[in-house]
């Protein structure tokens, strides 16, 4: 089994649906347990925003809420400025995302979240017209 890690992922992916780039945690056995709650404008501002969830964990407080339409529940984590993390899916059971927001709690401290894992070009920026560009074929 992997160790717990942060992965960084495009905007588009998280609440609110707008680009940039956010971060996503993943546990030992590859599932997501959170994930940002807005996105960032590069990846330097995403591992920024890891480095002070994780600096102030203390001092953030979880929610469990229950969604009517979609009948699951969901948590969130709330610093002091607002939101910090979010489930990164719904769950059919209160308890089951009670766990998984224990789960990320537990992880956050120690899942690597190193630079080098950081890429320069994320494949999402790639067009087909820009790599035929970049190699000389127009």
């Amino acid at each position: 089994m992997a160790q717990p890690r942060f992965q960084l992922i495009p905007g588009s992916r998280l609440p609110g649906g707008k680009g940039g780039v956010g971060w996503r945690l993943l546990g030992m056995n590859n599932r997501e347990l959170g994930r940002s709650a807005h996105s960032f404008p590069d990846a330097e501002a995403a591992q920024a925003a890891i480095a002070r969830l994780r600096t102030d964990l203390e001092m953030t407080v979880g929610h469990i809420g229950h969604e009517p339409l979609s009948q699951s529940w969901q948590w969130r984590l709330d610093g002091s400025d607002g939101p910090v993390a979010v489930s990164g899916r719904g769950f059919r059971r209160e308890r089951e995302c009670r766990y998984n927001l224990e789960q990320f709690l537990m992880a956050s401290p120690v899942a690597p979240a190193v630079k080098q894992d950081v890429p320069s070009e994320f494949p999402w920026q790639r067009t087909e017209l820009a790599t035929a560009d970049s190699e000389g074929l127009m």
